[in-house]
């Protein structure tokens, strides 16, 4: 039997550019998931930037609007003070001119009472001269009169000059209170203009840390174009590598056979040897008896290809779909179980001393070496190479002896 799963194998030899090929394939593969989960990050890195760009942009226009609207409340300010400093102005104008037209009154009125202090005496005699007491009384009236106007007049002017030095109070207070208002917001334009300084760099570092990462990712999705291409350039070489170990397959496969027709032929010959009067064309066919009734092994199959043809040792079955059932043909035990990349599990199944059956381009199987299975049992589904369809199988019906073994066509026994 180990004949049979030594005859069954593609040397390694084949396999191991394929292997090597297939490994490469895979770490390209490994790659690009890499790079795929590198790309998702950069751009939701991307993402956090233009958020927070956005973010910082709103509160740098938040900041201009208050410095516009702080600078244009400065600008009335400074109108305000202007328009108040120039009523100060004129009010202090008034005030030194009335104090110039007071201090003219009071020279005057000094130079009247000096006047009159010297003319006291030449005022009484006119009085004196009066000719009636009416006209002493009018004389002294008209006199006290032109006193008492310049005494009002200087009253008047010093009412004035209070009231102006009031107003010229106030206008000082209203410019000192406007000017203090003006600092005020002076400084806070400062501490906003600083602020807007500090996202505006905020901004030219977000900025720059987005031209950093849209770098990145640009490399990222060359070298990800890269290694798919490469991958695509594995695929086209694993392809190449397939047919060239299937055509290495099918001549091993055909070496195979010829080489079991000589050691047949031999075999028959030294048969033929032993007993002269026996010859290989009237060697009568295994009895149905000795192989038993068969179970078709893969439900809902049909036989694609017959036991014999173009010199195969197998029949090729053909189940309704990929990954169809295969069942054991009949009672037995199962005494091999070997995995081969290209041909995927193959089980062999011994039914008597006499008779076994053997299952290639299985999947993992559902049974081990040594399990017992009854005619019917599944034991795997198809698909398990790469050289044989997934909806294939071969199968093989063995018939040992004292002499060997060889293979027989299982359409006699179904």
């Amino acid at each position: 039997m180990a004949i049979v799963l030594c005859l069954c194998a593609v040397p390694s030899a084949f396999s191991q550019s394929l292997n090597q090929l297939q490994q490469q394939a895979q770490q390209n593969r490994l790659l690009q998931q890499q790079q795929q989960a590198r790309i998702a990050q950069l751009n939701r890195d991307l993402a956090n930037l233009d958020s927070a760009t956005a973010q910082q942009l709103t509160q740098l226009r938040s900041l201009e609007a208050q410095i516009t609207r702080l600078e244009r409340e400065k600008a009335d300010l400074t109108t305000q003070i202007d328009a108040l400093d120039s009523q100060r102005k004129d009010t202090e104008a008034k005030i030194a001119n009335l104090e110039q037209q007071l201090q003219g009154l009071k020279a005057r009125l000094s130079a009247m009472i000096q006047s009159l202090n010297r003319e006291k005496a030449g005022r009484y005699l006119p009085l004196l001269r009066s000719q009636s007491f009416t006209d002493l009384a009018v004389r002294t009236r008209w006199v006290s009169t032109l006193g008492q106007h310049q005494t009002d007049l200087i009253d008047q002017i010093n009412t004035t000059v209070s009231s102006l030095n009031d107003q010229r109070t106030r206008l000082q207070l209203l410019v000192q209170d406007l000017g203090d208002k003006r600092q005020a917001r002076t400084q806070r334009i400062q501490a906003l203009s600083q602020s807007r300084q500090s996202v505006q760099l905020t901004l030219a570092s977000l900025r720059q840390q987005k031209a950093g990462r849209q770098v990145i990712l640009r490399e990222t999705l060359v070298a990800q174009a890269q290694l798919q291409t490469d991958l695509q350039t594995l695929q086209s070489r694993i392809t190449a590598e397939l047919q060239r170990i299937a055509l290495e397959r099918r001549k091993a496969e055909e070496a195979r056979r010829q080489a079991e027709a000589r050691r047949r032929q031999q075999q028959q010959q030294q048969q033929a040897n032993s007993r002269p009067s026996d010859s290989v064309s009237n060697l009568p066919p295994v009895p149905r008896e000795l192989v038993g009734a068969l179970q078709f092994p893969v439900q809902g199959g049909r036989v694609a290809e017959a036991y014999g043809s173009g010199g195969n040792d197998w029949q090729t079955i053909q189940g309704s779909g990929g990954s169809s059932t295969v069942v054991a043909a009949a009672n037995g035990v199962v005494i091999d179980s070997l995995f081969i990349a290209n041909l995927g599990w193959t089980l062999t199944i011994r039914h008597s001393d006499q008779v076994a059956t053997q299952y290639v381009n299985l999947t993992q199987p559902t049974v081990s070496v040594g399990d017992r299975v009854s005619q019917g049992q599944v034991i795997g589904t198809t698909g398990g190479g790469v050289l044989i369809p997934g909806d294939e199988m071969w199968f093989r019906v063995i018939v040992i002896s004292t002499d060997g073994f060889r293979y027989v066509d299982p359409s006699r026994y179904y």
